[in-house]
């Protein structure tokens, strides 16, 4: 196969796993035993039929499956996933001669997809950071973060693990959150979201892990009435926080509302997502990425343009 270039755009997200723990369950939360736990459920999956280990999404007819890992040690993986879209029979014809050939597929059949996920977890760092390909024809986060919480339950029932997992995501914010808060005259409200476990809360730690408490919870930070404007100087400081890769988790979303010369304006970290483009290696005929290329560049992006060390 000869080799190609094309340019691919990934996508920076957080991701979490948290144990399910019972009430009466005092452990601390270990990073290290998340990774165990991913290291453990990873080729488990791999390693099963393909009837078995997909999953149909049956509201966009696209049957999901993990097709390879790779543990990099450490809480770093290189995960490949496929897809195949089904219900698409459609007629065919060759676009250079416009020669009719006809239905060439039948509708329970799909053109087979990869999506590329890079899994690092940072230097003494409690979170993932995620790095998605995009691909229109793939799979999204959403379906990523849906197919492993199916596993790990599957996994849990087949086991005599007393504890279950659960994967949720965030995205990772760009700096465009800073740009937009620049444009803002006024300043009136400022809500951070913290994870429950982060937060000193004394008697109310309690709170924490129990099923029908939710995992988070909102400070609101308003101005009083002798000011004009919460301070842009606290907000920045706040984002900082939030988007340390290095950081253990803390903030898990920042949201200011406030107004310009155009009207109110809210912006908040979830609606604005860090994205870039790489230039990667591609096989002919079917221009499809190369798997080693690929996670060489992101690995690259994250070390020398994030400054993580991993």
């Amino acid at each position: 196969m000869s080799e190609q270039r094309k340019t691919v755009q990934i996508y920076f997200h957080w991701l979490d796993v948290v144990r399910k723990k019972k009430n009466t369950d005092e452990t601390a939360y270990s990073i290290d035993e998340i990774v165990q736990a991913l290291s453990t459920m990873f080729p488990a999956v791999v390693n099963k039929d393909l009837t078995t280990k997909k999953h149909d999404f049956t509201s966009s007819k696209k049957v999901v499956w993990l097709d390879s890992t790779e543990n990099k040690n450490n809480g770093n993986f290189n995960l490949v996933f496929k897809s195949a879209k089904y219900d698409q029979s459609r007629n065919v014809r060759n676009t250079t001669t416009m020669v009719e050939r006809g239905v060439l597929k039948n509708p329970e059949d799909g053109d087979e997809e990869c999506t590329h996920l890079c899994l690092r977890r940072t230097k003494n760092g409690e979170r993932f950071i995620a790095v998605l390909e995009s691909n229109y024809y793939g799979i999204s986060i959403t379906n990523i973060r849906d197919y492993l919480n199916e596993q790990f339950n599957t996994l849990h029932s087949e086991s005599d693990d007393e504890y279950s997992y659960t994967v949720s995501t965030e995205i990772l914010p760009s700096e465009d959150f800073l740009k937009e808060l620049e444009k803002m005259k006024k300043i009136n409200l400022l809500r951070i979201t913290m994870d429950i476990k982060d937060l000193n809360l004394g008697d109310f730690q309690s709170f924490a892990d129990r099923n029908e408490i939710n995992s988070t919870v909102e400070i609101y930070v308003r101005k009083n009435k002798r000011t004009v404007n919460i301070p842009k100087n606290l907000i920045s400081t706040a984002y900082a926080t939030h988007t340390d890769v290095c950081a253990a988790k803390q903030i898990t979303k920042i949201a200011v509302e406030g107004s310009n010369d155009s009207g109110c304006l809210k912006i908040d970290t979830n609606s604005i997502q860090m994205k870039h483009s790489i230039e990667v290696d591609t096989f002919a005929p079917r221009n499809e990425v190369s798997t080693n290329d690929f996670f060489a560049k992101v690995d690259n992006f994250i070390k020398e343009v994030l400054g993580v060390q991993i």
